[in-house]
């Protein structure tokens, strides 16, 4: 599902009430790299000026490998830094690094080594998968409060596709899995910010690896929603396994998320696609007035329609959200082999 613009919601929302809630369902956001990041910390600047009670619904987390960006956000929201141990230390053969880098020669802490910092992500957050879901649990548990009843709400992961910090999307997915356990309930909704060739540093260098990792990211997803990458048919298996620090196994059963929505930005500039995503995710977060209320009615309206139990299980992703992504993981292949193709000539 392409994001669009909700210009017919700006009339509505010059005219709401200011007193009124904006959120009836609670809402956890995740910024997932620095891309991410920023368009978090924009709807966290936003929400500033929300209800006392919606602010209580909604929590912010921060995760990235600057160490920068933690200057950059609220004091009251919670980053976690995906760093690494001394290199040297990575010289082993633990599971939890293996699996993430089978050739440890390959693993560069360059911001474009050999794998970049893909594979540098996915292993920092392995490495801090405790910390990791140390937050989760205590920002669900600030935003939902079990003790008061509430075991419902909504988690939005945003995450640039042709970012490094990416790499480590199958750990934070693995600890929602883990986190949701047996005493909470929520829809997890995926961000997902396309590559621009446009909006690259360098377009003959940059964007080839950002297509790179947007491959490596749509092949995760689309095996981790059961659907066998090659032949694209449900397998029926959405679970998958990953080995954290120090050498434990996770579990994590699907489905992984209710619904990806893939965002493009109208015209390739950084600010405008800052402000594009975090327009777009402020309706959907606050779901009790105006565009966001009228989405989620259609969503559900949708899920309840589902003529399958495939369907009723992924909220029609099998049938709708997963052919998408199929089609933009052909695009970004076919665009990824003619950048080499062209390279190599």
């Amino acid at each position: 599902m392409v994001s669009q613009s909700f210009n017919e919601a700006e009339a509505q929302r010059a005219n709401i009430n200011k007193n009124a809630n904006r959120i009836a369902s609670p809402s956890v956001v995740i910024g997932l790299g620095s891309t991410s990041c920023q368009i978090t910390r924009r709807l966290d600047e936003v929400s500033a000026g929300w209800t006392f009670s919606d602010r209580k619904s909604i929590g912010f987390l921060y995760m990235d490998t600057r160490e920068a960006t933690r200057g950059e956000i609220s004091r009251s929201s919670r980053f976690i830094p995906l760093t690494l141990p001394h290199f040297s230390n990575l010289r082993d053969m633990r599971p939890w690094i293996t699996e993430c880098v089978p050739e440890l020669k390959n693993l560069s802490l360059s911001r474009e080594g050999a794998l970049g910092t893909l594979a540098n992500a996915g292993v920092a957050g392995r490495f801090n998968y405790g910390n990791l879901r140390g937050h989760i649990d205590a920002t669900i548990e600030q935003v939902c409060p079990y003790y008061e009843g509430v075991t419902y709400l909504r988690i939005h992961v945003i995450a640039f596709l042709g970012g490094g910090t990416v790499g480590a999307l199958p750990v934070l997915l693995a600890a929602l899995a883990e986190a949701r356990g047996t005493s909470y309930n929520f829809s997890v909704v995926l961000h997902l910010v396309l590559p621009q060739r446009g909006m690259s540093r360098d377009p003959e260098t940059t964007y080839p690896l950002q297509l790179r990792n947007a491959y490596s990211t749509l092949q995760f997803l689309r095996a981790a929603s059961g659907i066998e990458v090659g032949k694209s048919e449900y397998t029926g298996k959405d679970s998958y396994q990953i080995t954290v620090y120090p050498d434990k196994i996770i579990d994590a059963p699907g489905p992984h998320f209710d619904v990806a929505l893939l965002h493009r930005s109208p015209k390739d500039s950084l600010p405008v696609q800052r402000v594009h995503v975090a327009r777009i995710l402020e309706g959907l977060v606050a779901d009790a007035w105006g565009t966001g209320q009228d989405w989620w009615a259609r969503y559900h309206e949708t899920m309840r329609e589902a003529n399958n139990n495939a369907d009723a299980r992924f909220g029609s992703i099998s049938s709708r959200e997963v052919g998408l992504l199929d089609g933009f993981f052909v695009q970004t292949a076919k665009q990824y082999l003619q950048n080499q193709w062209q390279t190599r000539l």
